[in-house]
């Protein structure tokens, strides 16, 4: 090539492909075509082969999208005999629909927990069509249809308590794997606690067809007020303040215009930001819980101490507790 005076890969894309590979041989357009992106070169890795499968293979393309949906009920029936057989659930249920002309349609389908309720799947599967934008196109008709089943949990029988606490569980269950499969998994989420003694850190969102992680919530003190509010304001409100002592709780404060006096206060709890994170240069804060004459209890801190020479301590609105 060189001595054909071609030296960049500009002048092999300037020449004709027929030419190039009567004289070089194929192998140069094939790599040619891939470095220039005009050739699909993508890798296809090997798959492990999902925990549970089931399909059925028809003689002729089908076209009847309603002969369609009674096959996939059908799957669905004979995955959940095989998982009951072996003691476990689905959590993944991945609805694969392959046409004559070889494209393939697949819909997933994600449960928060792991279930092998033939109805609940089938269900779940009607909202994931409706959901749909793109309806299924059978273009010259389906030659198969394959359900798998990837991501496998053990799932023993339980039996309702006599409160009917199992039963709520489980219609709450289903209506969040409803909203998964209607509005998308990152759309949907639940808190979970975290590890961290950081009130704004001690919870995060995650998507609720993920599997629950993190750390367990605190329990709380019977017959004692809870520690943490029920409600947060991010960022913290700034208040008005006065106390009675230069580092005490406060015994009187303002917030929205309207002054609230205060009946009793329990603190401080000193929070201090974590020195391992990112913005560990925060002031320390000092926590009071208190209630005001009319019963309504807050969550405040103060920021800064009484001292010579220093800016006046500072006073924030974190949170309501009712």
């Amino acid at each position: 090539m060189t001595r054909a005076g071609l030296r960049t890969l500009a002048d092999l894309a300037e020449r004709p492909s027929k030419a190039l590979s009567a004289r070089f041989g194929e192998d140069l357009v094939t790599r040619l075509r891939r470095m220039l992106g005009h050739e699909d070169a993508r890798l296809t890795p090997l798959r492990p082969p999902p925990a549970c499968l089931v399909e059925r293979h028809f003689a002729e393309p089908m076209l009847d999208l309603d002969g369609l949906q009674e096959v996939v009920a059908r799957l669905i029936a004979e995955a959940a005999r095989v998982l009951e057989q072996r003691g476990e659930g689905g959590r993944v249920f991945e609805i694969g629909f392959h046409r004559s002309d070889g494209a393939v349609r697949r819909l997933v389908i994600e449960t928060g927990r792991p279930t092998r309720d033939g109805k609940a799947i089938l269900r779940l599967w009607r909202e994931r069509i409706e959901s749909l934008s793109d309806p299924l196109d059978p273009g010259f008709g389906f030659d198969a249809v394959r359900l798998a089943v990837p991501v496998c949990e053990p799932l023993s029988e339980s039996q309702p308590s006599l409160d009917r606490r199992a039963v709520e569980d489980e219609a709450v269950a289903d209506l969040v794997d409803r909203l998964v499969v209607r509005f998308g998994r990152d759309r949907v989420l639940r808190f979970v606690a975290q590890d961290s003694h950081h009130p704004v850190r001690a919870a995060k969102a995650r998507s609720a067809a993920l599997p629950p992680a993190g750390s367990a919530w605190q329990a709380p003190v019977p017959h004692e007020p809870p520690t943490r509010p029920l409600q947060l304001f991010e960022p913290p409100q700034p208040v008005e303040a006065i106390a009675e002592v230069p580092d005490g709780p406060p015994i009187r404060f303002r917030w929205r215009r309207l002054i609230h006096d205060v009946a009793r206060a329990e603190g401080p709890e000193r929070i201090a930001p974590e020195w391992w994170r990112d913005g560990s240069s925060e002031p320390m804060r000092d926590y009071y819980r208190v209630e005001d004459s009319a019963g309504r209890r807050f969550w405040l801190f103060r920021i800064g101490f009484h001292e010579p020479e220093q800016a006046l301590p500072r006073w924030f609105l974190h949170g309501l507790f009712a």
